[in-house]
């Protein structure tokens, strides 16, 4: 797991969507961290750039040392992340507290390492999960979990049970749930084709072969009267 990402928050000192735009302008993202304050949570400004880029490489687990305008300090991450569905623009983000001694409960990218000879043999590699929940303590978090595909054969598949787990990872989800598998290729039989309206085209040769054949009457047959 990656270091903490280090935030200076800035206080805000008014609420609403003309401070929230003048906020970004500057640069500058609205938050809230939460379990923090009279009322439960705290209303807060942090570095637009910094976590985008984090969340971007990152991804939605990393932790972050955030300084708070009293001096005070808490390690969080990131529990929602508002972005506009036209620009992609990141436009608010949430926080929650976590305690570094205490095992939390996270969902954790996974990806595909490796070749499978099932896919070399003709076989069609499709990977039906792509995230698994773990239990880790914040600190010991992976960014991705891996699951190896070298031995995986055509008609074979693995589970979230094959996948090798960092140490202090605990996996939550079903194990006997099937994450990647090798199928054998379906063949499409030309009755099948013609159903869907799918034309065999024929070979270029075979084209010019029937425009260039002559007809009956150039081959100097005589028609029947």
């Amino acid at each position: 797991m990656p270091e903490n990402v280090s935030l200076r928050a800035e206080e805000r000192e008014r609420r609403g969507k003309n401070d929230a735009r003048r906020l970004r302008a500057a640069g500058m993202l609205p938050a809230v961290l939460y379990g923090n304050g009279p009322d439960g949570g705290r209303v807060m400004a942090v570095p637009a750039k910094i976590v985008d880029h984090t969340l971007h490489h990152l991804g939605d687990n990393a932790l972050y040392d955030i300084e708070l305008p009293d001096s005070g300090r808490a390690t969080a991450r990131i529990v929602d992340a508002q972005r506009d569905p036209l620009t992609g623009r990141l436009l608010h983000v949430d926080f929650a507290p976590v305690n570094m001694t205490e095992r939390i409960e996270v969902t954790v990218p996974l990806v595909v390492s490796g070749e499978a000879p099932g896919a070399k043999e003709g076989g069609v590699l499709q990977q039906v999960l792509y995230e698994v929940q773990v239990e880790s303590l914040p600190g010991n978090i992976p960014q991705e979990l891996e699951i190896d595909v070298s031995n995986l054969g055509i008609g074979e598949n693995l589970t979230l049970g094959d996948i090798e787990l960092p140490e202090g990872v605990a996996l939550i989800s079903d194990p006997d749930e099937v994450a990647v598998t090798v199928t054998t290729p379906t063949e499409v039989t030309e009755e099948e084709m013609a159903q869907a309206g799918i034309v065999e085209e024929q070979p270029e040769e075979a084209r010019t072969d029937e425009e260039e054949a002559p007809s009956g009457e150039e081959q100097g047959e005589t028609p029947a009267e």
